[in-house]
């Protein structure tokens, strides 16, 4: 008699996702007399802490057991946003925000007693990331192994005057990553500069969140970035990989209208940013409560009065409470088709910030619907988004 592990999740599985183990005791379940009410226990430790204990009776016809533990696992990922300004590594992101680390031990029960630690399993660590539709292979994470976390494509736009442009970075060990910068005028590469970072040693899954926008590489290398500069790479080069993540960004001025530039968590975990420079319009959403009252007031002679001496007449319906949140339209650039696949995770981002000055808001967008827009069905088209702000502000009550 002998109780097994039969399968579990593979490595860089996705926390949002279905985390199974299934066991098999080839005997005991099999036998309701010696062992009555036989169950598989499932002990969850995260961070090396007991945080929850998981009982599973047996399949009928073949007695094997099976946990999914991927809705107790996402409750300990707290995803945050922090970046620092004019710094190229904005954030270092590790564990309990980017990944976690658990271990399950497997026991019985049997008899109204429980046995424990049976089997204990190697410690596995799971992402902040989620999947979508897989094809032939259970998690995405593994094949961006030392790459940047997007599927942004090779060029896209960049606001000369930008402060932030995310793209996060996942290094497997403390390998430097060397960041390569290289400015153009036209076909000619005026500069370039190489910066490097090296993860924390101990941490070969913590994610780097570098800042490649025009402001950051200056402040790494002064002058690069400077105005005759039409475009820029940037190569995310470590010894673990031979095809080195490589971007393009091409700079535009805006002078005609304000750039809003919204910074969203993708679905790696990481954050990325787009720059929305064509015409943006703001609305409020205003909710007010009030009562009726009379439209006169009866003096001491008996007179009812509609106004008073300055003929202010008086309120019949009175605002006594009101509220108002802040919404804004926004209008990208003309997209290509890989744009708009890329974009896909703005839309179904759980946690986006438009840049105001130097701060950073939360919002949510409220479109509840994306099409991929494709330029062989509909030509060169925009984005336009809808945003409501994240705070409720109250005008005066009365």
């Amino acid at each position: 008699m002998a109780l097994s592990l039969l399968y579990n999740p593979v490595d860089y599985s996705s926390a949002h996702g279905e985390l199974i183990f299934t066991l098999l005791e080839d005997a005991k379940p099999f036998n309701s007399t010696l062992y009555p009410d036989y169950k598989y226990v499932c002990d969850v430790y995260i961070a090396g802490i007991l945080e929850t204990r998981l009982v599973a009776f047996p399949r009928p016809n073949d007695k094997i057991g099976f946990f999914d533990i991927g809705n107790v696992v996402r409750n300990y990922l707290y995803p945050f946003f922090a970046p620092v300004a004019a710094s190229m590594r904005a954030q270092k992101v590790g564990e309990d925000y980017f990944y976690t680390n658990v271990t399950c031990r497997f026991g019985e029960e049997y008899g109204n007693t429980t046995y424990t630690n049976i089997i204990v399993d190697t410690q596995r660590t799971y992402f902040n990331h989620y999947n979508g539709r897989l094809i032939g292979q259970n998690t995405i994470l593994g094949n961006y192994l030392d790459k940047a976390l997007s599927t942004r494509p090779y060029a896209t736009p960049v606001y000369r005057g930008a402060k932030f442009c995310f793209i996060p970075f996942l290094p497997t060990d403390d390998t430097t990553i060397n960041l390569v910068v290289r400015a153009y005028n036209g076909t000619t590469q005026v500069a370039t500069a190489t910066v490097p970072y090296t993860p924390t040693a101990t941490s070969s899954n913590e994610m780097q969140l570098f800042n490649v926008s025009p402001t950051a590489i200056n402040a790494a290398s002064p002058g690069l970035i400077s105005s005759y500069i039409e475009y820029y790479t940037v190569q995310f080069s470590t010894t673990n990989i031979t095809d080195d993540s490589v971007y393009r960004f091409n700079l535009i001025c805006e002078a005609k209208y304000d750039v809003h530039t919204v910074h969203f968590m993708n679905r790696f975990g990481g954050f990325e940013s787009k720059d929305f420079s064509k015409v943006s319009r703001r609305s409020l959403a205003v909710e007010k409560s009030d009562y009726g009252a009379a439209p006169y007031l009866i003096n001491s002679s008996g007179v009812p009065e509609y106004y008073n001496t300055q003929k202010v007449y008086r309120e019949t319906r009175r605002n006594y409470a009101g509220t108002w949140k802040e919404k804004m339209t926004l209008n990208s650039d003309f997209l290509t088709d890989d744009e708009y696949t890329w974009l896909e995770d703005l839309m179904l981002s759980p946690i986006v910030y438009v840049e105001i000055g130097d701060y950073f808001y939360p919002i949510t967008i409220t479109d509840s619907n994306y099409e991929p827009k494709k330029s062989v069905n509909d030509d060169l088209t925009n984005l336009t988004i809808n945003i409501e702000y994240g705070d409720r502000f109250n005008t005066q009550y009365r």
